[in-house]
């Protein structure tokens, strides 16, 4: 199948389905951009932001703007403070026109010339975020599109009459090129609704039945493992999974076969592969190379640059400097994550958390629970908030600082779990101690170590008391205090931390408890060491909440190695 744009403007078979089963002919989508084009020309400003839910009025709108020469702008969401950032730069949100004189106006053959001239020019940017953490916007040419298009077209053999039927937004590179612009080049239909769920998609799919059409299903590896058995496909050719790993498993829950499809959107389509595990395989007009460093290069005709272009991506080659050599990922160089079908970007999200008022410090993680990714939050309050923060309860502060953050950020993007600390830990060589962090949002038995230095046989801490310990709980309701059995018991843990040729505590001498300790206390803990005695003392501004000293026995081997 010849795959252009311009092959299809008088065309009356079926581009846009509706869930209703109404439909709308390519020489109808065509008349309609052809309408809004003219009036959008009339519009000040050259670059336009675009956000719509809608396919159909998305692809109108886009054709329309580049048509009328104007630079299109694909915002990744419509949040607050990239409408306020982008009105900064003087670029605004697209909407449909109403010039009533102009929606008279009969499309002529002749009056879209949808050429190489035309299509070189019309340039569209991808809002991402790039290896610094930092947005940025990836321009990509309506030529570089269409030869992205006729690669899949090529590499990916599909009946003329298809209909594309997609769980992921016309927002990102991956659902705009397989939803909507590779059957708006090759002649074939595109069903309207996205779907959020597995049951939809066959729902869609028994909706379709009546036309008698086949269909291939655009997707993620977030839905896809939602995926049973019992949810049978139909009269689906395939399965496209793109946005990160897909997971080991869920390829047998389905009944069609899915590919996985590798690609960003500075360098679009990389490589695909058919099998969990297996090597990935470029596509046709795609080269790699792989560094010293193990970081993917990528050339391609269809690629913002005609230059290499570095992925971050870690990856080795099965036959090295070989161009089309398959090749294997191992992980990411940089902050850029994917999370869901989304990729995203911890310094952006950590930049946008630190706009808040509230917060002095923080740090952004991923992590894995109950096989599922997720992003959490170790905050470093200012002074005031933390006041506000110990006179309410944890879950009604997150709250406030959620609805804060939904003008900022996407809500997929907005961290579920959070943390409150005094300070960001560091390790004893002053760097963040990002397991520690981690470490936060396990079941938690220690303190926290915010500072550590060591100084011969004296150890100093500087230890924090999060309420989320396990001590804490139970000891006492309503007003909890850590226990002094706790307290030996961490004492114990950083001594043998410390000094491995401790063995097991034996013994306490002159131990007293002078103060408590609640929630959110921050203090520092003094271990010296002498023989198989630890001293340690624990005091919060001057003032000595407990000491005492521990006995241990010594390891034999050693202890006569001292």
């Amino acid at each position: 199948m010849s795959c252009h744009f311009q092959n299809n403007l008088q065309s009356t078979h079926v581009l846009c389905i509706r869930d209703d089963l109404s439909t709308l002919r390519f020489v109808d989508f065509w008349q309609d951009v052809y309408q809004q084009s003219l009036s959008i020309q009339l519009l000040d400003h050259k670059t336009w932001a675009l956000w719509e839910s809608d396919s159909y009025e998305f692809l109108v709108l886009l054709f329309s703007a580049l048509l009328a020469d104007k630079e299109i702008l694909i915002a990744p969401h419509r949040v607050k403070d990239l409408e306020l950032e982008l009105a900064e730069q003087e670029i605004y949100f697209l909407a449909r026109q109403n010039n009533h004189a102009i929606q008279q106006q009969i499309l002529q053959p002749q009056s879209l010339l949808l050429d190489d001239t035309f299509l070189n020019q019309a340039k569209v940017y991808f809002y991402t975020s790039g290896s610094t953490g930092q947005p940025k916007k990836i321009p990509r040419t309506l030529r570089q599109l269409l030869n992205e298009v006729q690669g899949l077209d090529q590499s990916f053999a599909l009946p003329d009459a298809v209909v594309a039927i997609a769980t992921v937004s016309h927002q990102h590179i991956y659902g705009l090129l397989f939803k909507l612009l590779w059957p708006l080049a090759s002649g074939r239909s595109f069903y309207l609704p996205q779907l959020a769920f597995p049951e939809d998609v066959v729902e869609a799919q028994r909706n379709l039945s009546p036309l008698q059409l086949q269909n291939y299903v655009i997707s993620s590896p977030a839905l896809l493992k939602r995926w049973t058995n019992e949810v049978y496909l139909e009269d689906c050719i395939q399965i496209y999974s793109s946005g990160g790993k897909l997971d080991v498993g869920v390829r047998p829950l389905l009944n069609r076969p899915i590919i996985e499809v590798l690609g960003s959107s500075e360098t679009g389509g990389i490589a695909h592969r058919h099998q969990d595990d297996a090597l990935w395989i470029p596509f046709a007009n795609v080269n790699i190379q792989v560094t010293e460093q193990q970081e993917l290069g990528v050339k391609t005709n269809h690629a913002f640059s005609k230059d290499w272009i570095f992925t971050g991506d870690q990856a080795e080659a099965a036959e090295p400097n070989q161009p089309k050599s398959p090749f294997r990922l191992l992980g990411r160089l940089d902050r850029i994550i994917k999370l869901e079908e989304k990729r995203l970007s911890l310094d952006t999200i950590e930049h946008k958390i630190l706009s808040l008022p509230e917060v002095e410090q923080c740090h952004v993680l991923v992590l894995e629970h109950e096989h599922r990714q997720m992003l959490a939050c170790v905050v470093v309050l200012r002074p005031e908030a933390q006041q506000q923060f110990e006179a309410v309860s944890k879950g009604n502060f997150v709250a406030a600082l959620k609805m804060q953050l939904k003008d900022k950020l996407e809500s997929i993007a907005i961290p579920r779990q959070w943390r409150f600390l005094h300070q960001l830990p560091q390790n004893s060589q002053s760097k963040l101690n990002k397991n520690a962090m981690k470490s936060l949002f396990q079941s938690m038995l220690l303190p926290v170590v915010l500072e550590q230095q060591q100084h011969a046989e004296e150890v100093l801490f500087k230890l924090e008391f999060p309420a989320e310990l396990i001590c804490f709980k139970g000891h006492f309701p309503n007003h909890p205090i850590y226990p002094g059995v706790g307290q030996i018991g961490f004492i114990q843990h950083f001594s043998k931390q410390m000094w491995a040729d401790l063995d097991w505590c034996n013994g306490y001498e002159q131990l007293k408890f002078q103060d408590l300790i609640q929630p959110y206390t921050v203090l520092q803990l003094k271990l010296q060491r002498k023989l198989d005695k630890v001293f340690f003392e624990m005091s919060m501004s001057e003032k000595i909440l407990a000491s005492g000293r521990l006995l241990f026995s010594i390891k034999p081997d050693l202890g006569e190695a001292q």
